[in-house]
């Protein structure tokens, strides 16, 4: 394999990195489905439209598994009313313990003690258009949807990214096998070294 110095790159700011890493290295990554990534969508559709239609998961993974869900900071009780629009935030979380839990589960028993804090949908639903929204990871959620959106392809903020490849710790990297940014080969080393700057940078990890 060919590979380019991360100095070389001279046209600027880094669009797109792709990754091939052993599996065993997917959940270093989880970090960054925690603290929130970038999807393009269709926005103007329903929460469970957006799920199932658009990140492809099965009516039953819905039902079953994500028992929690925050659109905007607020939890959600009916998936289909809640609308999803361009720049909205969306948390998704297998069911947590304890009465908090129990409180912020949709449709649970206790969740009329936060009506206060429960999404209400507008009378004014908005028109489908492309869009994005800001989309995080918790609990099992994390672990059993991490590698497809990972697969999928994430946003993230250049300062982020830059970072993240810049905390690994040395031993990191063999759990790495192939690295290319904007289409180039890079060093696996180099990677840390990349000029993230700009807009967000597109992040796709392929397994091996």
């Amino acid at each position: 394999m060919n590979e380019e110095p991360a100095h070389s790159k001279s046209e600027g700011r880094l669009n797109e990195v792709r990754l091939t890493v052993r599996a065993r290295q997917v959940p270093s990554f989880f970090p960054l489905l925690q603290r929130g990534f970038t999807q393009k969508i269709q926005a103007g559709c329903s929460v469970r439209s957006l799920l199932s239609g658009q990140f492809g998961l099965s009516p039953e993974y819905i039902e079953n598994r994500i028992q929690t869900l925050f659109l905007d900071g607020k939890p959600i009780d009916d998936i289909d009313q809640a609308t999803v629009r361009d720049g909205s935030s969306l948390a998704l979380s297998s069911a947590m313990p304890g009465v908090l839990g129990a409180t912020l589960r949709r449709g649970g028993y206790y969740s009329r003690m936060r009506s206060q804090i429960t999404h209400v949908e507008g009378a004014e639903s908005p028109r489908r258009a492309d869009g994005r929204i800001v989309v995080k990871l918790f609990n099992l959620t994390l672990r059993e949807l991490g590698p497809l959106f990972l697969k999928r392809g994430i946003w993230v903020d250049a300062d982020v990214l830059k970072d993240f490849f810049g905390s690994r710790p040395d031993d990191w990297r063999d759990g790495c096998v192939e690295a290319a940014a904007d289409g180039r080969n890079v060093g696996i080393a180099d990677i840390a070294h990349l000029d993230f700057t700009g807009s967000p940078v597109h992040l796709q990890i392929r397994t091996v």
